[in-house]
């Protein structure tokens, strides 16, 4: 009895030493990496209920420490080398009981992956590439969210190329701010000249407007939570949801106030809660600097609306000025039924505005609306509340109709800015399809100077609604009983005869014969 107990303890004890003796197995996808290429690892422990594992990296046969970490709970992990060599991976897992299993993979890197571009691709801020990679006073890796977001947004728009990535963008756009982080206003303000899309001061607080835009085509460059840029680009057929491209979610999840605000889009279109990074599948988390890869994922509209988001938008509206250049997308000074001041850059030109050409949503032909209120109106939200910092739209002043609205708005634009007019304050005028004169303000026959002329509502010289200096450029829209109706800088009113030069008579420069494109600084 006692030979069978020593033998089972003999063979107790074999079992318990091959088991500390046991390899951890450990897989790396791709075997032969690229500079810049994400490399997959997966440890396996040899044990259940294994404690921790930890990582170090290190570099060429004498086997220079590039990382060494803490231990941690990921065993499903990525990397990107940074320089062709030799990498040595060295896996520490530790076990209860404090028994430690070791395993060392070589990594073999040559050649360089070609640099991340298209439509699709989703930078991974904190995955230790954009470590040393400058960005004004900072690295990329630590501040540079809204410089990812903003290569986000270019390359889903279409824009190709190494100018659009974010190491050129960072030298580009150099809007960050000790202590404060990037000026996200002015970067998408300034960058918006360069890729020819079209932003504005005022933040986005209404979802009804939100949800409109999205519709619309547009995007938002927004800060998701404190001190972190994100980008949203879609809203949900239901229209609760807004979809979210996040270079560092992460970020987003330490600082969320409330929780329930983020989802996973299922296969059948419904959405789950995500409590955590790790609920998304396929997430990435990076070893070297603990911190999980860029992601999509779906953000609850009311949130987004309640932080204000900053719109993107892409060329609306275009003109071909005649210049032999064709159509090209343009901004709007002033608008009339008969001729809008379009501008481009440091050029201006007064077209048609029947050859307006407004893309997404929009009218079956192009309309402007005028201002009747005695009290004028204001730029609204969808939802009717006045749009903080603009200014009253006087009476007799003109809009431009975008399409879209409700029973009681209409979407428009105006003083460089987007919103919706209230259908009771104004007349809605189609763009005139005739032929119409033009010519300037004139006061003795001087068409210089600094001399004013008062606009009359109607033709009978009472009630003044604008004054117009000489040298102000015209469109003629009726004559009745001595006066003329004129059009000029956006607004409307009746002026005597006597006050108007018809262009065919009008020699002064820089005024061009046929008055449709009068140009030159004015």
């Amino acid at each position: 009895m006692k030979r069978w107990i020593a033998v089972l303890g003999f063979l107790l004890l074999l079992l318990a030493v091959s088991s500390a003796l046991g390899e951890v197995s450990v897989s790396v996808n791709p075997e032969n990496p690229r500079v810049g290429d994400y490399v997959n690892v997966i440890v396996t422990p040899d044990r259940e209920n294994p404690e921790s594992v930890s990582y170090a990296l290190f570099y060429g046969d004498n086997l220079e420490k590039v990382f060494a970490g803490k231990p941690v709970q990921h065993y499903d992990v990525w990397c990107r080398p940074r320089k062709e060599g030799d990498y040595t991976l060295r896996i520490t897992v530790v076990y209860d009981n404090k028994d430690k299993e070791t395993a060392e993979v070589v990594l073999p890197v040559s050649g360089f992956a070609p640099d991340q571009e298209g439509t699709d691709v989703i930078y991974s801020q904190k995955d230790g590439w954009w470590k040393k990679v400058k960005y004004s006073s900072s690295e990329l890796q630590t501040s540079g969210c809204a410089i990812f977001t903003l290569s986000h947004l270019l390359q889903r728009a279409g824009f190709t190329g190494e100018d659009v990535t974010p190491s050129v963008l960072a030298k580009t756009y150099v809007y960050y701010k000790e202590d404060s982080g990037t000026w996200n206003e002015g970067l998408i303000r300034y960058s918006a000249v360069d890729y020819d899309f079209t932003t504005q001061k005022e933040l986005f607080y209404s979802p009804e407007e939100i949800a409109a835009c999205f519709r619309r085509g547009d995007r938002f460059s927004f800060s998701i939570v404190d001190r972190h840029i994100a980008l949203a680009d879609a809203i949900s057929e239901d229209g609760t949801k807004v979809h979210i491209v996040d270079s560092a979610p992460g970020a987003t999840y330490e600082r969320i106030r409330f929780p329930g605000k983020i989802f996973i889009q299922n296969a059948d279109g419904s959405f789950t809660e995500a409590a955590s990074p790790e609920d998304h599948p396929g997430i990435r988390w990076f070893f070297e600097t603990a911190e999980y890869g860029g992601l999509e994922y779906w953000m609850d509209l009311e949130y987004c609306a309640n932080r204000g988001m900053r719109l993107v938008r892409f060329p609306w509206l275009k003109a071909d000025p005649g210049d032999g250049g064709g159509a090209r997308s343009v901004v709007p000074e002033t608008v009339g039924a008969l001729l809008t001041k379009v501008t481009k850059e440091k050029e201006s030109w007064r077209i048609p505005t029947r050859d307006l050409q407004i893309t997404g949503i929009a009218p079956e032909e192009i309309q402007v609306a005028i201002v009747t209120n005695k009290k004028g109106t204001m730029l609204k939200d969808i939802s009717g509340k006045q749009i903080p910092k603009k200014a009253k739209i006087k009476r007799n002043m003109m809009v431009l109709l975008l399409g879209g609205g409700t029973e009681d708005l209409l979407y428009a634009w105006w003083d460089n800015g987007f919103g919706y007019v209230t259908k009771a304050d104004v007349e809605i005028l189609p763009a005139a399809e005739g032929d119409f004169e033009t010519g300037v303000i004139a006061k003795n026959g001087n068409t210089s100077g600094a001399q004013k002329i008062t606009a009359y509502l109607n033709p009978d010289g009472k009630t003044g609604v604008v004054q117009w200096e000489t040298g102000t450029p015209v469109a003629v829209v009726e004559k009745q009983n001595g006066y003329w109706l004129l059009e000029g800088n956006g607004q409307r009113g009746w002026v005597r005869e006597k006050y108007i030069i018809p262009d065919q008579e009008n020699t002064s420069e820089g005024e061009e014969e046929n008055g449709q494109e009068i140009n030159e600084g004015e």
